[in-house]
């Protein structure tokens, strides 16, 4: 099993389940009034429960409950829904010209036609996972004051605690990042909000300042780029996400911050990370350490015999093997045959990028009819249970294959795109970009084509699947409105325009009956 994740199978923690999150995170009722003398017992008795409870903070990102595959740590969201990356993929991808999901599964038909309301179980879960994470940290961080390591006698502990502290404190940014993005505000949760205490609402604009405040602040106190064990996250990890904040300012904030992006990508890009030669490797189940792990910033580990769920990768992967496409022969997994892609996505390869991952045999470019019958849209073979050496991974459900989330490739394109925008340094973006077309096997291109239309399309041939393209395309002005249309936006075969306000989710109808604090999103009352 890899690193962090090696102290138990699903490690139990201590301070999650001591605080009752078997329930809805807003449903108050169930959280006990004070649980500081148990999960205290706990840390005095077991200095190894800091690390335990580390791993398990890491692994809600990864795992959807701490008992088995199909457990949940949310009262009311199953296996199907309630996973923090199933939840975040089919809202970034299952929304867009890149995916199209058939089953019609409760609330999926309408994310893939951009109809949502409300009351969508896939937005509920993506809500009620952000606020458990940031409720299980703030919890984390309450028990591993520096005050109360001292009362435990447990001082020489206090230096280690540190780095542990400033890691869970970027995982909690990194929610509030989803936050900002998905839904612009939020009921906001942190170590001084009481247990009990129902969340205030904060801002987009509040909340990119609360994020960009944490990720300065725990840099100090991050372990150096490349060196903390794998799964866990160093400063250029903080870098990565501030890049991405900084590249999104404009639309989150109205004020632009490319500069500050530029700065972070470089951060990243003195730090000794290189691109892989060979792109397929990214995506397989050795990816952890094969040749092409040098280009990985941050993953999601994955363990077939260890961390076993529904959600994150192994939902990827079944999801995109179709019945036709060789099953556990070729990918390692039988395949649970339910996405295909969209022509928009397809039609910007030539025929000799080798990013360019596609099953086409029998199967039908253009999706005339959505419906349950995957021949429609082409199937997409990016992602295997697989290794670089053709063995199968260590488990015929659940896979190995690590979820990329942070790779260098896109500090290329954040670089590339955040110099256009701001007037940059055009020709080391123009290097970057090209590096990464010179391994894709396809023709350089020169300073006069690197347009923001272009880059715009590199991310989608790079970065296809990987969880960026809803937040991509609204950048850029391209996922409401009508500056670009593909198949079944609007619920139409031609698609067609969409409402603005579709820019961002509506909070949950269920959260803002439970909390009068919160006020729903313009466009959905």
């Amino acid at each position: 099993m890899k690193n962090i994740f090696k102290t138990t199978k699903y490690l139990a923690c201590a301070v999650i389940a001591t605080l009752a999150f078997n329930s809805c995170m807003n449903d108050l009722d169930v959280i006990p009034e004070d649980s500081s003398i148990i999960t205290d017992e706990i840390f005095r008795t077991n200095p190894e429960a800091y690390r335990q409870n580390l791993g398990k903070l890491y692994a809600g990102l990864a795992v959807s409950g701490p008992i088995d595959a199909g457990s949940s740590d949310i009262q009311g969201l199953d296996n199907g829904y309630g996973q923090y990356m199933r939840a975040y993929w089919v809202m970034q991808e299952g929304t867009t010209d890149e995916a199209i999901i058939h089953w019609d599964n409760a609330g999926i038909p309408e994310l893939g036609t951009t109809t949502w309301s409300v009351d969508n179980q896939f937005i509920r879960a993506m809500y009620l996972r952000i606020s458990y994470q940031a409720r299980a940290i703030s919890e984390y961080l309450n028990m591993t004051e520096d005050g109360k390591l001292n009362d435990r006698g447990q001082s020489d502990l206090i230096p280690e605690v540190k780095t542990y502290r400033a890691e869970v404190r970027f995982l909690r940014a990194f929610s509030y990042f989803n936050a900002i993005d998905l839904f612009g505000k939020f009921g906001f949760i942190d170590e001084n909000v009481p247990l009990g205490e129902l969340p205030q609402e904060k801002s987009r604009s509040e909340l990119f300042a609360y994020v960009e405040s944490e990720l300065l602040a725990i840099i100090p106190d991050l372990k150096d780029p490349r060196t903390n064990e794998y799964g866990r996250v160093d400063k250029a990890s903080a870098w990565m996400l501030l890049a991405k904040l900084y590249l999104n300012a404009e639309v989150w904030t109205g004020t632009n911050r490319f500069a500050d992006c530029i700065s972070m990508c470089e951060n990243i890009i003195n730090a000794g990370y290189s691109i892989g030669s060979n792109y397929s490797y990214l995506f397989l189940a050795d990816n952890d350490k094969n040749s092409s792990a040098s280009e990985y910033i941050f993953t999601i580990p994955q363990d077939g015999l260890h961390l076993q769920s529904y959600g994150c990768m192994t939902f990827v992967i079944q999801t995109e093997v179709l019945s036709d496409m060789g099953g556990l022969d070729a990918f390692g997994v039988g395949g649970w045959n339910g996405m295909t892609t969209r022509p928009q996505l397809y039609n910007k390869f030539t025929s000799n990028d080798n990013r360019a991952m596609f099953f086409t045999e029998g199967h039908s470019l253009d999706l005339t009819e959505l419906n349950t019958n995957t021949k429609f849209g082409y199937g997409i073979t990016k992602f295997r249970n697989v290794t670089s050496t053709g063995a199968q991974g260590s488990d015929a459900t659940f896979v190995d294959t690590d979820y990329p989330l942070f790779r260098l490739a896109d500090v290329y394109l954040m670089y590339a795109e955040a110099a256009v925008r701001s007037n940059g340094n055009i020709a080391q973006a123009l290097t970057y970009v090209n590096e990464l077309r010179t391994r894709a096997g396809i023709s350089n291109i020169s300073q006069s084509d690197l347009t923001l239309d272009f880059i715009l399309d590199e991310r989608a041939r790079e970065l296809y699947w990987e969880g960026w393209r809803r937040q991509d395309l609204i950048r850029f002005d391209k996922f409401t409105g009508s500056n670009y249309i593909w198949q079944w936006k609007g619920n139409t075969y031609e698609g067609m325009t969409i409402p603005a306000y579709r820019n961002l989710f509506p909070i949950p109808g269920d959260q803002l009956l439970m909390n009068k604090n919160l006020k729903q999103n313009p466009g959905y009352n």
